[in-house]
């Protein structure tokens, strides 16, 4: 492999898929890409006529200037605002240009009226690579399993077992941070002796949540030893026993997990033909929970002739943009020069994106110092993925320096958020261009300093809240255990998503990451508001992490809509409602400004979304 990492993981997190990466010639090949698009149409259909319609009543906030101000009336038609402010001001408007020619709807009392909310990072491609493995995941719809244990992993891959013809059964999602009840055992604990007890004969194969490591049984090792024997990977094993043995079933990091996939790349390569109807069913989803843009943070060359193939078959209900993946030398010298999206194209490109350590959740973001929880590793501090900080700095000042793109970098360790905030410093101070709109992506652990460093050089956070939310308790008990930070000796666990201090400064955003976390910006909304650690049965307020970096709802609401367009290039056309702009909007049934905190705990969430609207054509109803 091309590659400048000193450890040959390439699977962190959300921001990059193993699979993907070790089967690419095999998924994105001419021959199967068109195997996989073989029954799309050839073209588009025929784009749904705009609406012209007068909004009043309800309450209306079309976030002019990111502020949360209710206005009385919206006016909208082909596909644009017309106008928004007083009743009067927008029927003079509409009767100017379509008078007879539109229709008012007066909004019930309760429902509200908001710009389209805005996922700024996304992985639109394997999520519908993905979506056809069996999910042994922690999440039902937005929130944590109630039950989430070794047990119901073990009865969901059985039933899974006695419905399927397929040759090994695939699964994914599995996250050992969130087994109940917390344990740092729970990394170590599925192995191939615990998937022996849901099956000895037919092989699994199981990608765990944070895309680190594969976890596979007996049946399969044996397969794979016998498949991969005398290959590299393998010497290491003088038999199918021995690999056993010595693995337990635990196959970390991609020189390990390369065997595995190979071995079953004809069954990953079949279960990827329902990608077309997996995305069509991610995009519905994205609409009933209000999202109407996107933006996905890893587009590589692999990707784009499916999506080329997508894009030219399908009226997209939401609006796409992206980051190109660049993790060699060789691909940022490949970059064209850098030319600020000015205008909406059914994907545009605004950044580049690098990825510099894995998961926290996962053990593999890169820490200053050793995880609370230790296992035999040879990286009890996580990953850093370059052989040093120099190479780093060297890419970073290509894809800045000579090229002039703005860059967005996966960082979630508090040492690879230092090194990446002192990348950014250096190639800025050298930087005579353009003013760029550079991203921290998750950015978890986050000290005042880095903060300060992050204001002086215009660089913006996009905060993977579910870590607050999803796993802050497991962090905070586990992971983390008894670690402080040298600041002010605080819990190292109270850096994480620092959202309110960063927010003084900057202009934030929160994201899912999906698959990591569910889609849906009313729950990041809710968990940036709350902070409630939600794996913790403790009812509010007694399990809430550092109340400090709450975020007010009008701030929530601006960095899930005007702030979120701003950091993906999309302000000119998106995140807010003023004239001119596309008719991007969704009526919710209640106002998510004006809930109490406590009120919102759990609550926000699962506010309606009645419609959602991009470009004055409806795209979702809810029934």
């Amino acid at each position: 492999m091309n590659t400048d990492h000193h450890h040959t993981n390439a699977c962190t997190c959300g921001c990059k898929n193993p699979i993907v990466e070790i089967l690419k010639h095999k998924l994105f090949s001419k021959e199967h890409i068109e195997k996989l698009t073989a029954h799309l149409p050839k073209s588009k259909p025929v784009a749904a006529s705009p609406k012209a319609i007068l909004y009043s009543g309800g309450t209306i906030r079309p976030m002019i200037n990111g502020q949360a101000d209710i206005v009385e009336s919206i006016g909208i038609a082909q596909g644009n605002v017309v106008a928004c402010g007083t009743y009067t001001k927008v029927k003079e408007a509409m009767d100017a240009k379509y008078k007879d020619n539109y229709q008012h709807i007066v909004l019930d009392k309760a429902h509200t009226l908001i710009p389209g909310m805005f996922e700024p990072h996304v992985h639109t491609v394997f999520s519908g690579m993905m979506a056809s493995w069996v999910d042994v995941g922690p999440f039902e719809g937005q929130d944590l399993k109630k039950v989430y244990t070794k047990e119901w992993i073990s009865a969901t891959l059985s039933s899974a077992l006695e419905t399927s013809s397929d040759t090994v059964l695939l699964a994914t999602g599995l996250d050992p941070a969130l087994i109940q009840p917390q344990s740092g055992k729970n990394f170590s604990q599925i192995d191939n002796v615990f998937l022996d007890n849901v099956s000895k004969d037919k092989p699994i194969i199981i990608m765990s949540a944070s895309g680190h490591t594969i976890y596979a049984n007996s049946a399969a090792l044996r397969q794979i030893y016998n498949k991969q024997q005398g290959e590299p990977a393998m010497h290491d094993y003088n038999s199918a026993d021995d690999y056993i043995a010595k693995t337990h079933g635990l196959l970390e990091e991609e020189a390990m997990m390369m065997p595995a996939v190979n071995t079953f790349e004809e069954a990953i390569a079949s279960k990827s033909l329902n990608i077309i109807a997996n995305m069509d069913a991610f995009f519905r989803q994205a609409n009933s929970r209000g999202v109407t843009s996107m933006y996905d943070a890893l587009i590589n060359q692999m990707y784009m002739p499916y999506l080329e193939k997508y894009l030219g078959a399908r009226q997209l209900s939401v609006r796409l943009g992206g980051a190109l993946y660049c993790e060699t030398l060789d691909a940022a010298k490949a970059l064209i020069p850098y030319r600020q999206p000015s205008h909406y194209l059914d994907m545009y490109y605004g950044h580049v994106k690098i990825v510099s350590d894995g998961s926290n959740q996962g053990l593999t973001g890169y820490q200053s110092e050793p995880y609370a929880v230790i296992l035999e590793k040879d990286h009890p501090c996580g990953i850093f993925n370059f052989s040093d900080t120099e190479t780093y700095q060297t890419l970073v000042d290509k894809v800045i320096l000579e090229k002039g793109w703005p860059i967005m970098i996966h960082a979630n360790g508090n040492q690879a958020i230092t090194d990446t905030i002192a990348a950014f410093r250096k190639a800025l101070a050298k930087y005579k261009g353009p003013e760029l709109r550079n991203r921290i992506e998750h950015c978890s652990l986050l000290e005042q300093n880095s903060i300060d460093e992050m204001e002086k050089w215009k660089i913006s956070p996009s905060f993977l809240i579910g870590h607050v939310g999803y796993w802050g308790y497991v962090f905070e008990k586990v992971i983390f255990e008894g670690q402080h930070l040298p600041e002010n000796n605080a819990p190292k666990v109270f850096s994480l998503d620092r959202c309110a201090s960063a927010a003084k400064k900057l202009r934030i955003s929160l994201h899912s990451d999906h698959t990591v976390t569910p889609l849906g910006p009313l729950r990041m909304m809710e968990q940036s508001i709350t902070r409630v650690m939600e794996a913790n049965e403790n009812k509010w307020p007694l399990n809430v992490l550092n109340t400090e970096e709450q975020l007010s709802n009008e701030q929530a609401l601006k960095a899930v809509t005007y702030d979120a367009a701003w950091q993906c290039y999309a302000d000119s056309w998106a995140g807010s409602l003023e004239e001119g702009k596309f008719a991007d909007f969704v009526i919710l049934e209640k106002d998510p400004v004006t809930m109490s905190r406590k009120d919102c705990s759990m609550n926000m969430r699962n506010i309606k979304v009645l419609e959602t609207w991009l470009g004055g054509v409806k795209v979702y109803t809810h029934s």
